[in-house]
């Protein structure tokens, strides 16, 4: 136990505090850890210099994955313990867990200096080293081996009845942590695995091996930012392991860091020539950079050798679909798939690259393939295929079946209180801040354009109208604005801030988006970027970037809906697009943050109304280019002869003219549709005539 190296009490009294103390402790010891950190952060507010409450609380933060807050009450109970290994050997957690190498080395200075004992200072330091042969705390290799086993043989419960037994019987051993929650992985229990990942990491931040596994399981989850996290520390960790540098390029090619991801595949071949990952991810990256050529060239290569099958033909077909070649990516596709009758995903792709005919031989394979599966267990890829072939060729009777089996079949629980939450809190932020008159004194000169709305409202074919001009760069769907703003957007404390504190997040903020942009699109003319979960945050992105300029797209609901509903998303995207009435419930939520943004910045936001696009392309695009500060240029309405990578579900639609075929494409489908209608009118959202 670390002792308290404060005596000013003012604030408390010592039974109070001694009473306090307890309570915040149980209350962690009970795993409720919300109730514990608040307990927590009374004691330091009121006593600064109790080391002992600091501990606690950077215990809880590291398993709420807030390294760098607990890093910082580790530094001020180091300050007022200084005598106590404990306090440091929980640094050393913290510091590895926030990867920052700056602080590590500072820490390891200050750790050689430090008054505790000799063999606690060397074993500490003995921890931090890297490349350590991989420790399993006792348990034996033939242990570890029969759970591995377990797991090779998809044996679920097994695997995680022996990897319980396992870290039970040696505690706090972070290998073993691992293949316990890889277990869970193979139980189907996702929530699980992710809270032992994350706890083996802060037991032993410097084990690769957990890393790696953790970012393994993020990317299969599509969570490629934090998997990318995950591996640049690992990269760090081990910088001569060429798959590393390969892992961490593929994961950064899926979150578009196109330059970070060309620079980690070229770093993986430096290493190893012979590194197939590598040189599939380079492609990609050559294709992610609008390098077609060296993309091309490469992909060829691979797919001639048979290297990296079928990986090598799918990004290939992806490339060509993004570059609007649709012959040649469904040739690809077809080919991977005859090969590997089970990436059913890959009908799909082929589904949103055509225009289908009622002759298209596509079709009864498609067809004859959804016809074997189980009538309980319909594939959701074949489901929305079918869907779509039914539309475009105009059997509207037989389309909604389908959507309804492809929906039910990937639906999700959507968290609507965690997404409530975390409106309220951008709402107490922003109305603190008074953003407005806070970006009066925010410096930086960066001006994107911010193209937002919900999926399917035209944004893709407004940026794409915007990216045809001459002086700008389309970037797609950027994930820069929620890293840029993270600090911001994850403080839950942020609204209890001061003015300045926020002026100065933003401000951070602000400049990072720019370093981002200009490191992934050094020669780029104006960013034209279209993140659809921007509009949540885009008064942020305003007071951050003052020249920014916002542009919001508006859709009939009740087309925009529908072909939501049509579509199917990543599987860790949207998460209520499968379900009518959670459709109509977020299109009102939509409609709220809108007006709530534009009574924080009057006029300082352009709403298109996509059917007006449509209805007058010129007329409105006029009006469109004149709000961004950019001169009328004709080649704007030839958007759809340019060369540039399309990586939306828009992608085919946005190599055609302009056209209104889908404008009241709702009417088709009234019968079908009644529950949107009735969920649109309860949430109070207006419908155009």
């Amino acid at each position: 136990m670390v002792s308290n190296a404060g005596s000013n009490m003012a604030m408390m009294n010592k039974q109070a505090l001694d009473q306090a103390f307890n309570r915040a402790a149980a209350a962690h010891k009970a795993g409720n850890l919300t109730e514990a950190k608040s307990g927590f952060e009374r004691i330091v507010k009121a006593v600064p210099q109790m080391a002992q409450a600091r501990f606690q609380l950077a215990r809880i933060l590291l398993e709420a994955n807030r390294a760098k807050d607990a890093v910082a009450h580790l530094a001020a109970a180091r300050a007022s313990a200084p005598k106590q290994p404990p306090v440091w050997q929980l640094s050393a957690v913290a510091l590895g867990v926030l990867g920052d190498a700056t602080k590590i080395e500072a820490f390891k200075i200050e750790l050689n200096a430090a008054p505790i004992p000799p063999a606690a200072k060397a074993e500490l330091l003995a921890k931090m080293a890297t490349n350590r042969p991989p420790e399993f705390g006792g348990a034996s290799k033939a242990e570890m081996d029969a759970v591995i086993a377990a797991l090779m043989d998809r044996d679920g419960p097994r695997a995680l009845e022996l990897a319980t037994k396992l870290d039970s019987t040696y505690p706090g051993t972070a290998l073993i942590m691992n293949t316990l929650a890889t277990a869970y992985e193979h139980s189907d229990d996702s929530a699980s695995a992710d809270v032992i990942y994350r706890r083996a990491i802060i037991q032993d931040p410097y084990a690769v091996a957990v890393r790696t596994n953790y970012a393994r399981f993020l990317s299969e989850n599509e969570q490629f930012n934090p998997a990318s996290i995950q591996l640049n520390r690992a990269t760090e960790l081990q910088p001569e392991n060429p798959k590393l540098h390969a892992l961490l390029a593929i994961a950064l090619c899926e979150t578009r860091q196109g330059l970070r991801a060309e620079q980690a595949a070229k770093r993986a071949l430096e290493l190893d020539p012979n590194e197939t990952a590598a040189k599939t991810a380079l492609a990609n990256a050559y294709s992610i950079n609008n390098k077609p050529e060296k993309a091309r060239a490469l992909f060829d290569s691979l797919v001639a050798a048979n290297e990296g099958m079928p990986q090598s033909l799918i990004y290939r077909g992806n490339h060509f679909q993004q570059a609007g070649d649709f012959a040649k990516a469904s040739a690809d596709y077809i080919a991977a798939v005859q090969a590997h009758p089970e990436m059913t995903g890959l009908y799909y792709q082929i589904a949103i690259g055509r225009k289908f005919t009622i002759d298209d031989p596509i079709i009864p394979i498609i067809e004859q393939r959804a016809a074997q599966q189980p009538a309980d267990a319909p594939d959701a890829n074949l489901s929305f295929a079918l869907s779509k072939i039914y539309e475009d060729t105009k059997q509207y009777d037989r389309v909604f079946a389908h959507l309804r089996r492809a929906n039910d079949a990937v639906a999700q629980d959507w968290d609507v209180a965690a997404y409530t939450k975390r409106e309220h809190h951008i709402h107490k932020m922003a109305d603190k801040a008074d953003l407005p008159a806070l970006s009066k004194n925010i410096d930086n000169d960066f001006a994107p354009i911010f193209v937002t709305g919900l999926p399917r409202s035209g944004t893709t074919l407004t940026e794409q109208i915007l990216a045809a001009h001459t002086t700008t760069t389309g970037v797609g769907e950027a994930l820069w604005s929620r890293t840029a703003l993270h600090e911001v957007l994850t403080d839950r404390n942020a609204e209890k801030r001061s003015k300045a504190d926020l002026k100065s997040m933003l401000q951070k903020a602000g400049s990072e988006y720019a370093r981002m942009a200009q490191d992934d699109f050094p020669s780029a003319g104006r960013i034209v970027d279209k993140a659809l979960s921007n509009h949540e945050h885009v008064g942020l992105l305003k007071a951050a970037m003052p020249k920014a300029r916002i542009v919001i797209l508006k859709r009939d609901p009740r087309d925009n809906l529908l072909s939501i509903y049509k579509n199917r998303f990543a599987a860790n995207g949207l998460k209520y697009n499968t379900d009518l009435r959670a459709l109509a419930y977020y299109y009102s939520r939509f409609l709220k943050w809108l007006d709530y943004w534009q009574d924080q910045w009057p006029d300082s936001f352009y709403t298109l109304d996509y059917d007006k696009l449509t209805a007058d392309p010129e007329g409105e695009t006029r009006k469109l280019l004149g709000y961004c500060g950019l001169d009328w240029q004709d080649g704007v309405l030839d958007f759809h002869k340019g060369d540039n990578n399309v990586r939306t579900l828009s992608v085919y639609q946005v190599r055609q003219p302009i056209y209104r075929s889908s404008v009241r494409g709702w009417e088709r489908y009234k019968d079908d549709l009644a529950p949107l209608f009735d969920a649109l009118e309860e949430f109070g959202v207006p419908l155009p005539d």
